[in-house]
């Protein structure tokens, strides 16, 4: 009776700890985010803070069920700061950027690293403005791993007589499976981490929809000037005619994605 009961007690804790490891693999299976999602103002060495987009799981696969179908590719677009969507404390802005911060046009740096992508590219604007990049190719990132794709942003400076206690930057990240057009896009084909605002990217109904990274800039150089009292919050999103014109990989010449 002794034996039967230790038994009992020993499948029953067997049990408990294969579902709360269960648990615990469902809860890290978190969206493709920043390494690091908030940096203090200005502060890494010669003006560069060293990250790393993470991408955390794959595009959901039919035959499993589970979001592990392999990744072929990920694009990265941060707001290029001309047309971008502005909120101080959730209130929609109507001034420029540099209310807030002196130094934002070339946001992004790509560290060469081909461990898990063969093909990396920078995304730029007409001025030559490193707004983003892409890394895709070869045997990409199987299905069940996750990938860190390495960056650097520069420092940013947070205007010292704004009210800007902390700026935050929304990026435009898709992690492909599939090469498709827009009109394909679906949790099996790619995984959208974009804000919803009106582009070909927002992806309604889908995974990540409206669930975009950010990257989080503490003001940590000037003090808040007396009058701001607590400060305010600033928000960055790019425009939906940013991300239409952005977001996309071209590969010698040719546009390969969105098809």
């Amino acid at each position: 009776m002794l034996k039967t009961t230790g038994k009992f007690k020993y499948r029953t804790l067997m049990l408990m700890a294969a579902l709360g490891l269960s648990a615990t693999w469902q809860s890290a299976l978190a969206h493709t985010r920043l390494k690091t999602p908030i940096v203090q103002e200005n502060a890494a060495n010669h003006g560069s803070d060293y990250n790393a987009v993470v991408v955390a799981h794959g595009c959901h696969n039919p035959v499993t069920g589970n979001s592990d179908a392999n990744t072929i590719g990920t694009v990265v677009v941060f707001p290029d700061g001309k047309d971008s969507i502005i909120t101080v404390d959730g209130q929609p802005h109507g001034g420029a950027l540099t209310d807030f911060v002196t130094n934002w046009g070339n946001p992004v740096t790509k560290i060469q690293d081909k461990s898990i992508f063969p093909e990396e590219d920078y995304i730029k604007d007409s001025l030559g403005n490193k707004l983003g990049f892409w890394t895709g190719g070869g045997k990409g990132l199987t299905g069940g791993f996750r990938a860190v794709v390495p960056f650097t942003t520069a420092g940013v400076v947070i205007e010292p007589a704004s009210c800007a206690k902390s700026v935050t930057f929304v990026l435009g990240i898709v992690d492909i499976c599939e090469i498709t057009d827009a009109s394909k896009f679906n949790d099996e084909t790619v995984q959208m981490w974009t804000p919803a605002v009106g582009s070909i990217y927002d992806g309604p109904g889908l995974h990540g929809f409206d669930s975009p990274a950010t990257l989080k800039v503490n003001r940590s150089i000037a003090a808040l000037p007396a009058s701001c009292g607590a400060g305010v919050d600033v928000v960055v999103k790019p425009s939906a005619n940013q991300l239409n014109r952005d977001l996309r990989i071209n590969f010698d010449g040719k546009q390969i994605w969105p098809q």
